[in-house]
């Protein structure tokens, strides 16, 4: 059974996982919360990307820094430079970061950041109303999953909450509670006649979950990762649908004919496929290529749809959070071809 994580240690990550997505809709660059290292002493971590760079700063979590002793006392205690995360930062706490060298993001989008050549500044976002920092701890890797098998199969809106547990996973009990959240948070309503659930609003709902999955359910799924001689291995290998479905840069490569795949997303149903393994001749490696994850809901072919690739949504995601050009370009065809209203 996996440790629970404690309630603190939660909603520290709750507030360090929206920091790192308003400051993506703030800039346009990529930043999501990833795994803190085991025994740091500091509340969470988070990966940013600049065109070509990726860097991980550790951050401190704070609820209120709202004066110029407190950024002096944070930074006394940290031997190395400080990354600091709060709820809302001033155009006076930005300046007095950049003059005591601390790094700072907020949940509006505020920040103060260097990394070598890079220098991003944000200032004067207004503070965040209290719901949407309430709505950003209602986030979970389970809700993430139901939500993904409701925009993946509408159908679910209007089926029993087992059928919804099913394809994403998950307990009924689960469902139940997600399910709650997106009606109070009014991504859902229920349809006057009884029919079921219908969204408010999808497009707004696609763009919340694909912010947010990189950073709070991509990582955990993760299989493996393993380097190959050859970027064209994943044409020749046997298609398994419903077993391993390809995503990100194959699948988009499929679907428009625009793209060339540099790395290959796969996603699993249970384990990375042997055959794969052996016909691609396919090398472990942490830095490699290649990437194995398990599907966050049922496999299934898609209706009219090659069926060796995911759920375009998938692919989509997959494609958003590379933060790579000629992928965002794609992104925007595949979004108007299959993800349009």
């Amino acid at each position: 059974m996996a440790a629970r994580v404690e309630p603190r240690r939660e909603h520290l990550e709750h507030m360090a996982d929206a920091a790192a997505a308003a400051f993506s809709n703030a800039t346009g660059l990529v930043a999501r919360r990833v795994k803190t290292p085991r025994g740091s002493p500091q509340d969470a971590a988070i990966e940013f990307r600049a065109g070509a760079m990726r860097f991980r700063r550790l951050v401190v979590v704070r609820e209120t820094v709202d004066r110029f002793s407190a950024l002096t006392v944070a930074a006394a205690a940290h031997t190395e430079r400080l990354t600091l995360v709060t709820t809302h930062l001033s155009p006076n706490m930005i300046q007095a970061c950049r003059e005591l060298d601390i790094d700072a993001l907020d949940l509006a989008g505020n920040a103060s950041l260097i990394e070598g050549n890079c220098v991003v500044i944000v200032s004067g976002r207004p503070r965040v109303a209290e719901s949407r920092t309430r709505r950003a701890r209602t986030w979970t890797r389970s809700t993430l999953r139901v939500t993904l098998a409701l925009l993946v199969d509408p159908s679910l809106l209007e089926r029993a909450y087992r059928d919804i547990a099913q394809t994403a996973g998950v307990s009924h009990g689960t469902v139940q509670n997600a399910v709650r959240a997106l009606l109070e948070h009014r991504d859902l309503i229920e349809r006057p006649d009884g029919g079921g659930l219908r969204f408010a609003d999808r497009e707004r709902l696609i763009d919340e979950w694909v912010t947010l999955y990189p950073r709070q359910l991509r990582e955990s799924l993760v299989l493996g990762r393993y380097r190959a001689d050859s970027n064209d291995w994943w044409r020749d290998v046997p298609e398994l649908p419903g077993q391993c479905q390809f995503g990100g840069e194959p699948a988009a490569a499929i679907l428009t004919e625009y793209l060339k795949p540099a790395s290959v997303t796969a996603y699993c149903a249970e384990t990375v496929p042997r055959e794969w393994l052996m016909k691609a001749r396919l090398r472990p490696d942490p830095a490699g290529n290649v990437e194995f994850l398990r599907a966050p809901v049922k496999l299934a072919p898609v209706e009219g749809l090659p069926p060796n690739v995911v759920a375009p949504l998938l692919v989509y995601a997959d494609l958003m959070a590379s933060g790579d050009p000629r992928n965002l370009e794609t992104a925007r065809m595949l979004r108007e071809r299959y993800l349009a209203a």
